[in-house]
C-alpha cells in the first residue's frame, strides 16, 4: 500500500497544485471555500483520482474486454439494485432541494441569498456531487456487458467533466441558485433511472405485443424523450447562467457562471448531435442476400 502511494504522490502534488490554482482564480479571498474544507472528498487530489482512475478504466477496461477470449459480465442481478437505488437517490435530491428553496423563499429567478456560514443548499449539493460518483457504474456496467454501442465520447465526457465540476460547485458555489441544477437534473434522472427499471425488469406479455413477441413494457420512443427532456434541462440552466451574468449578482463569482454556460452549451451540442444521429437519421438497411 505504501508502494502505491509513494507512486500516486507526485501525481497527488499535480492535483494538489491544479486544485489550488482554480480555487484562488474563482475564489481569490478564500470567501467560501472554508465552509467544505477537510470534507470527504473536498481536495481536488482526491477528486482528481477518482476522475483518472475512471478515465483509466474505460481506457484499459474496454481494451481488455474486447479480448475476443474475455467473456461479457451479465450485470443484471446488480443493475436491478443500481437502477432502484438510483431511482430513490435521485427522487430524493430533487425533493430535498425543493423543499429548502421553499423553506428559505427562493424563486426561480436568480440571485438567491448566499449564506457562507449555514448554507440551506450546502447538505444536499454535497450529497448530489458524492453521488456522481455512483454515476461511474453505468460505465462499468456497459464495459463488463461489452454495450460498445453505448460507450460513447458524449458518455465518458459528461461523466467525467460533470463529476469535476460539483467538486468546483461543493466548494464554492454550495448555495443559493445552485439549487435549481439540483431539480433540474434529480428530477430528469430520476424519470431516467425508472425508465432502466422498467424495461429492463418487466415484460410486455406475448399476447399483448403488436408483433406477438415478449417485449420492453415501455415503447422504445420513450428514449427520445428521455434526450430532449436532458436538452430541455440544458437550455433551462443556460438560462439561468445567462440572467446570473446579466444581473450581476453577488455569488456565485462571475467566472464561475461564465465557466458553466460554456460547459452546459458543449452538453446541449452533444445531445443534440446524439438526438439527431440516433433518432432522426434514417436507419440503414442491412443487405439481404
Amino acid at each position: 500500500m505504501d508502494t502505491v502511494l509513494n507512486l500516486l504522490e507526485p501525481l497527488g502534488l499535480i492535483y494538489d497544485d491544479v486544485g489550488s490554482q482554480i480555487l484562488d482564480n474563482v475564489d481569490p479571498g478564500s470567501v467560501t471555500r472554508a465552509w467544505s474544507e477537510g470534507w470527504f472528498m473536498s481536495d481536488f487530489r482526491s477528486a482528481g483520482y477518482v476522475a483518472t482512475a475512471y478515465v483509466l478504466f474505460v481506457v484499459f477496461g474496454s481494451m481488455i474486454f474486447k479480448l475476443p477470449f474475455v467473456p461479457k459480465i451479465d450485470p443484471y442481478p446488480l443493475k436491478f439494485l443500481y437502477n432502484m437505488s438510483q431511482m430513490m437517490m435521485c427522487a430524493y435530491m430533487t425533493l430535498e432541494a425543493l423543499l429548502v428553496a421553499y423553506r428559505s423563499n427562493y424563486t426561480f429567478l436568480p440571485c438567491q441569498a448566499f449564506d457562507i456560514v449555514n448554507p440551506p443548499v450546502g447538505n444536499i449539493l454535497y450529497i448530489f456531487y458524492l453521488s456522481k460518483i455512483w454515476d461511474f457504474w453505468d460505465t462499468i456496467f456497459i464495459v463488463i456487458g461489452k454495450k460498445w454501442n453505448q460507450l460513447s465520447f458524449l458518455h465518458v465526457y459528461h461523466h467525467t467533466t460533470i463529476f469535476l465540476f460539483y467538486w468546483l460547485n461543493s466548494r464554492v458555489n454550495f448555495d443559493g441558485d445552485i439549487y435549481l441544477t439540483i431539480v433540474l437534473n434529480g428530477l430528469i434522472h430520476t424519470v431516467m433511472y425508472t425508465y432502466y427499471f422498467v424495461s429492463m425488469h418487466t415484460k410486455i406479455p406475448a399476447k399483448l405485443a403488436k408483433d406477438g413477441k415478449s417485449g420492453t413494457s415501455v415503447p422504445i420512443w420513450w428514449k427520445s424523450v428521455l434526450t430532449m427532456q436532458q436538452m430541455v434541462q440544458f437550455c433551462c440552466m443556460m438560462t439561468q447562467a445567462v440572467y446570473l451574468l446579466a444581473t450581476e449578482c453577488a455569488q456565485p463569482p462571475k467566472i464561475i457562471t461564465q465557466v458553466y454556460l460554456v460547459y452546459i452549451f458543449s452538453l446541449l451540442l452533444l445531445f443534440a448531435q446524439f438526438f439527431v444521429k440516433s433518432y432522426m437519421k434514417p436507419k440503414k438497411k442491412s443487405k439481404k442476400a
